[in-house]
Order: C-alpha cells, then structure tokens, then sequence
C-alpha cells in the first residue's frame, strides 16, 4: 500500500541495474565512453511514458526530487575539508568555465530571440537555459525552469530538462567522436592495483554513538535547514519591492544550492574552529562519505533528469530547442578547445576533454571523458575541473542577477528587458576578457598544468 510512495525513485534504481547489467554483457556499451547514469537515464526515456511506457514514471514527482538533489550535491561537496591552493591554475580554469557560460548565453538568447521575430509563439527567454542545462546541468536548468514557468513561461521545468538532455547528448556521443579524432592512438590502458582498506574504512567513518553516513545526512540537512529558512527570509524582505521584489524571490529558489554551497562553507569554517578549540570534540565530517552522498546526489540526477524529458510538453518549442542545442554544442566545443590553448601551456587535450564534458553535461561526464587519456589523473586536469568549479560560483554571481531581467519580462509583459539581458551580458564579456587576459594572465604566464 505504501509503494506509491517511493516508485519513481525505486524505477530509477532499477535502471541503473539494467544499465550496469547491458554494460557488463554487451561487449559494444563497454567500448564507448558512457557512464551509466546517463545510460540509465536512457532506460527510463525509452521505457517510461515518452515512448514505450512500460514503466508509469512521473514526471512532477522525478523534478521535484532532481531540485532537491541539486541543493543535497553542492552541500556534500562544500562540506569536504579542501586543500588550500594557492595559485592561478584555479582562477584561470574558473574563468573558462565562467566565460563559456557567457558564450553560450549569449549564443541561445540570440538565437531564441532571432526565432521569436519570426514565431511569437517561442519565448525568447529558452535561450538562456542554454547555458543552464549545458553549463550547469539538469538541476539548474529544472530549477531555473520551473521558477521561469511561474511567472508565464509554458513548461519551463520540461524545456529545461529537454535542454540538459541534450547537452548529455553531446557530452557523450559527442565526447567519442572527439576522442576518435583527437585522441586516436594515446588512450592508455594501465592496471590500477585495488588497496583493501575496510579496517580503515570502520576506523574513521564508524563513530561510537552514530552511523558515520548518518552523521553526514544529519548534518546536511541542518545546512538544507538554513538554506529554506534563510530563501524565506529574503522572499519577506523582497515582497514590499512589487513586481520585482517578488521576481527576484522567485528566481532565487533556482539558485537555491548556490545558498547551500556558501552555507556549508561557513559551517565547515565554523565547525574547523570548534574542533580546533576542543569545543567539538569528535571530527565528524568525513570527506569519503560527503563525496560518496554527492556522487550518488549526481547520478541520480543525471538518471532522473533524462528519465522525466516529458517529449509531449516540449512538442511546441522541439525546433528551437534542436538547433538552440545543436549549435550549442558544436560552438561551445570550439570555443572550449581554443580558450584552452590559449591558457594552458601542458595537457591541452586532457584539459579539453574534461571542460568539454563539464561544460555540456556535469563534471561526472567530464570526469568520464578524462579517464580515457588520463587513466591516472595525473595531468591536473581533475583538479583544474574541481577548483575551477568553486572559482566560478564567485564569478558567475553577476550572471544570476542578469537572469532576473529575463524573469522581469515574463512578470510584466516588458520585451525591453530581454535587451537589457543581451547588452548586460555583452556587457560582463567584456569586462571578464579585460581581467583575465590583461590582468591575470600577467601572473599566470605559466598557464594551467
């Protein structure tokens, strides 16, 4: 009587295993670059009501948990105690990723916006999930989505999964052809020897009075905690603002695990202190299992996203969302391909691959493409994706507020506000350009390794 309750997620679990089972008796899957959230994520497509509908997923219910999965992610990850790095490597591949972001904004609003003056019907506001569901994955472009769909735009959270669904699209099938072409005759096969390290493993993550993964899950949902209250809190300061106050609330829920991120910074700074201190007296947080809750946040996001494509919701906007995503993801390629060069002086293809795969699925599919020439990860290529990753939530604050602008039209019916959007985004091109090639490149002559 109760599995009405837990269906959906239970489906997506049960992909998986089908994904793992065809990719350890069918020699082809095994071949190919393709992890197996993404091929999960497939089984649900195919199986679930878009086509065969064998399987009765839902949708809403699959959203719902991918927004929250988002926030449970970027939690666990800021939660780890990270190294201290200090030099430009960091800053240089937080400005590539930061940078696309803008090029593919930039590239998608122009060309929603050149389609609205020839269909009405198309809002030029799908452009800008362009570089929401390549640039930062399924989440954000559900969350971003479905916030958008509030304020009048038909559908959002399905064209936003449609989106990301195709950036994966790219990151995979595209990510092969680019290794066929690029990387013929260097993929390395090593032997990588397994450690057993159980005894280590019950040393440091079984504490005397709680589960170890309890103890994690307990303490990210504290911080979940003070990412709602603290929204709730910005939404009550903003109302007496109007229109705007109540749009800028709204898109802030999108960005909900960029609160959730800075939150658990500041909870593992404190929590350092306490223990520092003695105050704290057991170091709780553990590094292993915050990376292994969000890894298992990401992929069953990646899963979920592909597997709640709802095909009939987007039937209206297909074309533009094909050739928005086509030639976003050819674009987004070279452009990659070139900034790269232009800043590392080690590793190109490592590097390409890796920003490649983060800059049109996640860094899991970044990640994947990585490992078939850098089995090891010995280039700094891993790390280049990492750190640059938390560089470009500081940077990529002032396109946050851009997507306001956009939301502002939706709300009030003013078309003006799409223009502002494109010159703010021309705008903060130029100034971005201006610091990392004049500025930050004067100490970062060395380039990314």
């Amino acid at each position: 009587m109760y599995w009405t309750k837990i269906d959906d997620v239970i489906y997506v679990l049960l992909f998986f295993a089908c994904a793992i089972l065809l990719k350890r008796f069918v020699p082809f899957f095994r071949r190919f670059i393709i992890p197996n959230a993404i091929l999960a994520g497939f089984f649900g497509l195919i199986l679930g009501p878009n086509l065969l509908n064998w399987v009765p997923l839902d949708v809403d219910v699959l959203g719902q948990i991918i927004y929250h999965l988002m926030a449970i992610g970027f939690i666990s990850l800021s939660l780890r105690q990270m190294e201290k790095k200090k030099d430009w490597n960091s800053l240089n591949a937080g400005l590539i990723i930061v940078s696309t972001y803008l090029v593919q904004g930039i590239l998608g609003f122009a060309m929603s916006l050149l389609w609205n003056l020839a269909d009405k019907g198309v809002s030029p506001i799908i452009g800008m999930l362009l570089p929401l569901g390549f640039g930062q994955g399924p989440g954000q472009a559900y969350s971003i989505g479905s916030q958008w769909q509030t304020l009048g735009l038909p559908n959002g959270s399905a064209v936003g999964l449609a989106v990301a669904a195709a950036g994966f699209g790219w990151a995979t099938l595209g990510g092969i052809v680019i290794l066929n072409i690029f990387a013929k005759g260097r993929r390395r096969k090593e032997h990588v020897e397994v450690v057993d390290k159980k005894s280590v493993l019950v040393k440091d993550f079984e504490f005397s009075d709680m589960d170890g993964l309890t103890i994690q899950m307990v303490i990210i949902a504290v911080v979940y905690v003070g990412v709602m209250l603290l929204l709730r809190l910005i939404n009550w300061l903003m109302a007496p603002l109007g229109t705007f106050g109540t749009t800028f609330g709204t898109v802030l829920w999108g960005f909900h695990f960029v609160f959730g991120a800075i939150l658990a910074f500041v909870f593992r700074f404190v929590y350092n202190k306490l223990h520092e201190k003695g105050i704290a007296k057991e170091n709780y947080l553990n590094n292993f299992l915050l990376q292994r809750i969000a890894g298992f946040a990401f992929d069953f996001m990646v899963a979920a996203s592909i597997s709640a494509v709802a095909l009939e919701r987007i039937y209206r906007y297909f074309w533009p969302i094909f050739f928005i995503t086509f030639a976003g993801g050819i674009f987004t390629f070279f452009y990659v391909h070139f900034v790269v060069r232009k800043t590392v002086k080690k590793n190109v293809l490592p590097n390409t691959l890796a920003f490649f795969g983060n800059l049109t699925g996640t860094i899991s599919t970044g990640m994947a493409l990585l490992r078939e020439v850098d089995p090891l990860l010995e280039t700094g290529a891993s790390e280049n994706l990492i750190f640059g990753s938390g560089v470009a939530i500081f940077f990529g604050l002032p396109l946050i507020a851009l997507l306001n602008l956009p939301a502002m039209a939706l709300s009030t019916g003013n078309t003006s506000y799409y223009l502002y959007t494109m010159g703010g985004l021309l705008v903060y091109a130029f100034f971005l350009y201006l610091f990392w090639f004049r500025r930050a490149g004067k100490h970062a002559k060395e380039g990314l390794e």
